[in-house]
Formats: C-alpha cells, structure tokens, sequence
C-alpha cells in the first residue's frame, strides 16, 4: 500500500457515507415487512464505508515503495492493458444497445477474461463461448417465466388467467 492509498480511501469513506445518507433521507412508500427501495444501497454504502476505512488505514500505516518508472517495460504493459479494456468498455456500450444485455456483457466478459488471463487455452475459449451461449439461448427461452408459470400450475393449482403476466401457461 502507498500513501495514494490513504486518499483513495478518504474518497470512498465519503461517497459511501453520501450513499448512506442519500437512504436516510429518500422518501418511499413503508410497508410493514418490506424494506423499501433503500436496502441495497444502504448496503453497498456500508461496504463501501467499511473499505475506505481499510484503504485509509493502510496508507496510514504504508511505508514508502519502489514503485515501477513510467518507461519500464512492465508499465508500458499495463498501460496498454488499461487502455485496451477502456476501449473494450467502450466498444460494450455500443454493443448494449444493439445486441442486448445478456449477450454483450457476456461477449464483453469473455473478451476481458481471456485478454487478462494469463493462459489462454482452447478449453477456457470453449468453456467461455459455451456459458455465454447457454445464457443467451436461456434468455431467449424466456426460462423464468415458464418456470413461474409451471410452479403456479403444478404446485398451486392456478390457472393462467390468475398468474399475474404468464403468457405462457398455455404449453403443458
């Protein structure tokens, strides 16, 4: 750790405690059991408070490292790593629109694990390509609703008209 580290985790330490705050403050509907619409970012709040503290600490706590020049080689790779997933981030913008979320973030997730990976074989290509597919053709299937609806129908005895948005109760 460094002491850049410290002020990074002065930084989180405040976005999570203004993410606390912003939850104390939101104004919702209250019902009796459930907990609203401020739970999870009440928790990433937390966590991210919980971190910053961590970072911060640290940095206190750092002694001075020997940290790689900008002209070393091992630099000038990680540069090229940075830049190259910053464009892949961007490239996954553009894709989301045309070609949907499950199959450009898998895409996107498949690029990056395999640029970043140390080794790369023909049976991580193949295990990537094939959960990015399975995921995709799932999608597609629209497994979620004809699991609901064939719960309401084989379990609770529903009909399709009392299942609140199953279309697809008809197939038996």
């Amino acid at each position: 750790m460094s002491k850049l580290d410290c002020w990074i985790g002065m930084g989180t330490l405040l976005v999570g405690a203004y993410m606390i705050l912003e939850t104390l403050t939101m104004d919702y509907m209250r019902l009796m059991d459930d907990p609203g619409p401020v739970l999870l970012p009440r928790v990433v709040g937390m966590a991210l408070v919980v971190c910053g503290v961590a970072l911060t600490v640290g940095g206190l706590k750092a002694k001075k490292k020997t940290e790689p020049k900008e002209d070393s080689p091992e630099a000038k790779i990680r540069q090229k790593k940075m830049y190259m997933m910053l464009g892949s981030l961007f490239l996954y913008a553009v894709a989301f629109s045309t070609l949907g979320y499950v199959l450009s973030t898998f895409l996107f997730l498949a690029v990056t694990t395999l640029y970043l990976s140390s080794k790369r074989t023909k049976k991580h290509v193949v295990q990537v390509t094939v959960a990015s597919l399975l995921i995709y053709v799932f999608n597609l299937l629209d497994i979620y609703r004809i699991s609901r609806c064939f719960i309401a129908r084989r379990i609770f005895s529903m009909k399709g008209d009392e299942i609140n948005g199953c279309f697809t109760c008809e197939h038996n």
